[in-house]
């Protein structure tokens, strides 16, 4: 049986490059749901951003006629733009505030038969804890007052002698 030939020492170190360790996949669907992904949750955003800025500023120089090109139409149609965004966050206010006036219809109109029933919950908590501690009081007053009546009799008994 012949032997096999001894390996250079660099040859057993050496490492295969990492290309040959990964298999080479074009187009997985992994990639695919990625690519769709960053489509739609960067690219989109920002061509309809692109878009409504540019319809925007397209109004702002239609409304503004001969003179929109002007220093004066073009400061009109930039603080229209400056406004927007202002305009978009005050609305989400609005809508936040009537969704909290809701609310608050909601709970005054929910409260009131729930109060009822705490009302009657804490005046029969009020009455059991009342008679407990009547019942706790005779156990500690009860000998405390014949101890002390045992007391006076016996210093009276002392007394006559």
């Amino acid at each position: 049986m012949p032997l096999a030939p001894r390996a250079e020492p660099q040859q057993l170190m050496a490492k295969p490059p990492i290309d040959r360790l990964t298999r080479k996949l074009a187009h997985t669907s992994t990639d695919e749901d990625f690519r769709r992904a960053v489509a739609l949750q960067v690219y989109l955003p920002l061509g309809l951003g692109v878009v409504v800025v540019a319809l925007a500023v397209g109004l702002g120089l239609a409304v503004g006629g001969v003179g929109g090109l002007s220093a004066r139409g073009m400061a009109d149609v930039s603080t229209i733009l400056l406004l927007l965004p202002l305009m978009m966050l005050g609305l989400i206010a609005l809508v936040g505030f009537a969704a909290v006036a809701v609310g608050v219809e909601r709970l005054v109109r929910w409260l009131p038969p729930r109060s009822r029933q705490g009302q009657r919950l804490a005046a029969r908590l009020a009455r059991i804890s009342e008679d407990v501690a009547d019942k706790a009081v005779q156990v500690i007053v009860v000998p405390k007052a014949l101890a002390s009546a045992l007391s006076t009799v016996w210093d009276n008994l002392r007394r006559e002698r």
